[in-house]
């Protein structure tokens, strides 16, 4: 469990996590509207927002990585260990499947890992503006996903 101290969001958190999500809208828009580019480019932007969207699904796996090592309660620590390589696993799918599937892959992936986060938090396995942020950053992220799996060429 994390000790409950300051449970305001910390300023870096917010604003690095915020821009984070500039790479997905920008790859987002770019596949679901052909702009700025002309349309023979959105190959290129659905491999990097693919691509990205692992990184990231990924990352969030690495950061439950983390707090499970940092607690010092080991009775849970196959499930914690366990479910923080599972967005890795997931996000290599979503790779593999690529295009139109491997943006909704990667969109369910964000949505599904949202609740795990929200229910391990609601745990004191993570701070509670962690599950705040992780919140409204994955709402903004599905979305972005969801609108270039729509849209897009495909």
């Amino acid at each position: 469990m994390i000790p409950v101290r300051d449970t305001s969001l910390p300023r870096p958190a917010l604003i690095l996590g915020a821009a984070g999500i500039l790479p997905v809208a920008a790859l987002s828009l770019q596949i679901a509207t052909g702009l700025p580019f002309p349309p023979d480019k959105t190959g290129p932007a659905l491999y990097a927002l693919t691509i990205y969207g692992a990184v990231i699904l990924s990352f969030l796996g690495g950061i439950q990585w983390g707090l499970a090592v940092a607690s010092a309660d080991r009775s849970d620590a196959w499930r914690r260990y366990g479910f923080s390589v599972a967005p890795a696993i997931v996000a290599w799918a979503g790779m593999w499947v690529g295009g139109k599937n491997g943006l909704i892959t990667l969109a369910v992936a964000f949505g599904v890992w949202a609740v795990y986060e929200m229910w391990s938090t609601g745990l004191g396995e993570a701070p509670s503006w962690y599950g705040k942020l992780r919140a409204a950053l994955t709402v903004a992220v599905v979305l972005c996903l969801v609108a270039a799996a729509k849209y897009g060429p495909f």
